[in-house]
């Protein structure tokens, strides 16, 4: 059976779940329970993290590509679309579980819509200490993905992204 060749390679701009955007900027091998994986080593400027992704787990490690332009567009749209309400019935801490659950998807578009709803929540009623850390982690990793789409500082694609939302500064 024929590995699989990954379409990525060294100074590739990538997303990794959980940590966010980062440059590919070696490939080296990694000796783990006494076989040898080839690694991505990826370089997350944010957090100045380096995480490691064997290349065979790429796919499951959800490791992807910033947006394309196409991409891009439809998650302005998403943005802007229409909310989910929020359920202030029930327990808060399956609501955060779920949010949790969707930034740490690897979904730019799962992530758009985590950003839209808390916004928006945000300004009509307020958000938990634990929503405001989860807004604050997904809004820095759309933000720092639009960013180096566009070749823009992330403080102004954040103003991107509110405008979408329809949410100003406070």
């Amino acid at each position: 059976m024929r590995k699989r060749q990954s379409t990525f390679k060294v100074g590739d701009t990538v997303f990794y779940p959980s940590a966010g955007v980062g440059i590919i900027e070696a490939v080296e091998d990694v000796f783990i329970s006494g076989t040898c994986d080839s690694c991505f080593v990826i370089r997350i400027d944010e957090t100045r993290m380096t995480v490691k992704v064997p290349q065979g787990n790429v796919r499951r490690s959800g490791l992807r590509p910033l947006l394309s332009g196409r991409k891009l567009k439809e998650l302005y749209r998403i943005l802007a679309a229409k909310g989910n309400r929020r359920v202030t019935g029930g327990n808060w801490t399956d609501r955060c579980r779920e949010l949790e659950r969707k930034i740490n998807s690897g979904s730019c578009l799962a992530l758009g819509e985590v950003v839209r709803d808390l916004m928006r929540w945000k300004k009509a009623s307020g958000l938990s200490f634990e929503e405001s850390m989860l807004l604050k982690t997904a809004s820095n990793f759309l933000a720092n993905e639009v960013a180096a789409i566009q070749g823009i500082e992330p403080e102004t694609a954040i103003d991107r992204i509110r405008s979408y939302v329809e949410v100003k500064a406070a």
